[in-house]
This record gives structure tokens, sequence and C-alpha cells, in this order.
């Protein structure tokens, strides 16, 4: 039998995740023997490797010699990976047991579908402890995709609504056709990201080349690690949000001709600092302003770092995408403004 995927899991001490991962993985509605999984190790210190080697003796276990990021590890993986389509996921998950037919359904029924990824329910929404515990697939989930104010957004649907086109791709269960690596400049995700908006990245690689890109809410899942909204602002916090303002920056940048960039310019410095709106009823208004205030200095901290320091490195990249592009210009502009922005979408 063909291999119908390739799931791969990108591991950093996550002793304590892995197991229930992998077993969620390896009992799926499809016959095993319809796909492998990949562990790419990032050089965890605990026993992570351990216990796949031991646990999961079906599982082929790549070491990345350190971490070297989630998206390199991605590409890691792709390269150890025998199927044309491969499934990212992440550790920190559990997956229904009908999660990996509903995710790769789409693509194989229409050659156009490049991208899909999985919608998903985290703790605090409703039913995710009952359901987690019994791996049942959800009623209600989450999928996301970027606004017109250039924030990754949750919109609720039912599980049984059909797939929704977007722009982002949720990177934390996720398929992908690699038949179209050569268009994308010969690689799947940019690991000079390291971590943070390189789904973004891919998503809008993937849109500019004319092919679609699906959030699949039948494929919904239980992702373990926590939006985090009240986070103190610590040394390692504070570095994260520059990188990921950095990196949001550089997508931009990479994807957009140069009036389209300049156009989408004061979404990406006004817009990004309102993502604690987003989630606005877990703040008191003054934690709510303040926040808002505060996300403001790190987009403009990360706008300058990648500016000043990153556009030169990525301009190989840039000039590669713009010229695979097929989409016309303006064409995201256009997509960015047609996207609802700062309020829950229930259908």
């Amino acid at each position: 039998m063909d291999l119908r995927a390739s799931v791969m899991v990108v591991s950093f001490d996550e002793q304590h995740l892995i197991a229930d991962c992998l077993s969620s993985v390896l009992d799926q509605e499809l016959p095993s023997e319809a796909y492998e999984v990949i562990v790419v190790d990032n050089g965890s210190t605990d026993r992570t490797p351990e216990i796949v080697r031991h646990q999961f003796p079906s599982v082929k276990l790549v070491s990345a010699g350190g971490n070297c990021g989630y998206p390199a590890g991605m590409n890691l993986g792709l390269e150890h990976a025998s199927a044309t389509r491969v499934v990212m996921l992440s550790c920190d998950t559990v997956v229904p047991r009908g999660w990996l037919t509903a995710l790769l359904e789409p693509m194989e029924a229409d050659p156009e579908v490049k991208v899909t990824h999985a919608a998903m329910v985290i703790p605090g929404d409703p039913g995710y402890e009952d359901g987690l515990a019994a791996r049942r697939k959800p009623e209600w989930a989450a999928y996301h995709d970027i606004s017109w104010l250039g924030l990754v957004e949750p919109h609720w649907v039912s599980t049984s609504h059909p797939p929704v086109p977007t722009l982002h791709v949720a990177g934390a269960s996720a398929a992908f056709d690699r038949t179209i690596l050569p268009e994308l400049g010969g690689y799947m995700m940019d690991g000079d990201f390291f971590l943070d908006c390189d789904e973004i990245d891919l998503g809008f690689r993937v849109n500019g080349l004319g092919y679609r890109v699906l959030a699949v809410p039948g494929a919904a899942y239980y992702h373990r690690h926590p939006f985090n909204t009240k986070m103190g602002l610590t040394r390692r916090i504070a570095s994260r949000l520059i990188r990921l303002e950095r990196n949001k920056a550089l997508v931009f940048y990479k994807n957009m001709h140069a009036l389209e960039w300049l156009a989408c310019l004061p979404l990406y410095l006004f817009g990004g600092a309102l993502k604690p709106l987003v989630y606005a009823e877990r703040f008191s208004p003054p934690r709510l302003v303040l926040s808002i205030l505060g996300l403001e200095m790190f987009v403009w901290f990360g706008f300058l770092t990648a500016v000043f320091g990153h556009f030169r490195r990525f301009a190989e990249k840039r000039r590669i995408a713009l010229h695979n592009r097929r989409q016309p210009r303006f064409w995201f502009l256009r997509q960015l403004l047609a996207r609802p922005a700062l309020r829950r979408v229930y259908d």
C-alpha cells in the first residue's frame, strides 16, 4: 500500500506530552500501513528520545543534533519522509481517530489544494477536558486566519462546517503537498524564523502561487498548550514578542511587492498591538489598555529589528517568492481587507 501521509512531530524536552501525542497519532481510522510517523528531536535533555525509542518502536526517530527551531525541524523531517503529503504536528497535541483522514481528504479531492490545517480546541474552551480525556471529535472548534489588522484570530465553527480558504496556516496541525517545493524556492518552512510566523509565511507563499490553503474544521484536535494572555513580562517573553513582530514584518516583506507592502504597513504597525482585544474578556480594562500600549512598543522594536537587521538577509528569498508569485499585485492587500477583525465568528 502506498503511503498516504508522513506525520512529522518536532520535540524538544517534551517527556510529559510526547507519549499522549504519539499514542493518538498511531490510533487513527486509517490503517497503520497507510502512513508513517517521524519524530525529529531538537536536542532534548530529558527522556523524550528514550520514550519514543522504547515505547513507540514503529516511529522513526531523527536527531537534529541541537535545537534548530520548529520550522527547521520540520524541514529535517521532510528529508526523511516517504509520502507525497506530509503532516506537521506539534507534540503538545492530542488528535481524535478521524483527524488524519479529515485533514487529507480536501487535498485528495482537489489537486489545487496544497495545504490543509485543522481547527483546534484549547484549555478553557467548552468541552475541552471531557473531549481530551475521551479523544472525542469536538462539536465546535476554532480555525485561525489572519485578519485585516494583521492579527491571527480564532473563528469558532461547527466541526461539520466545510473547509474554509485562509491566508494563514495553523502549523501545529497542517498537511502539505511536497510536489510544489520547487515553486516555493525548494523549502517548506523558513528555518530562519526559528519560531513564530513561519506558518503565516508558508500560507502566504502557497497562496501567492495561486494554490488553495484550507482550514478543515472536521480535522479538529486538542491543543494542550494554552494561548496564555496573562503572562508576566519576563526577559524570555520580551525576546519572543520582539521575534514574533520581527518575523511578521519579514513575512509581509518577503511576499509583497513594494507598494503593496507600504499599503499594508499601517495595518502591521498599528493593528498588531490590538491582539489583547481578541481575548478582551480575560482582561480588566486597565490591564487591557496597558497590554495594548506595551505590545505597540514591541511591534516597533520588531519592525525596526527586521528592517535594519534582517531585510538584506531575506532579500534573495523575497526575490524568489515574488518571481514565482502568480497572484496579481495588491492581491494580499485585498484579501486582508476582506477578512473580519476583533470579533468571534460563529457559523
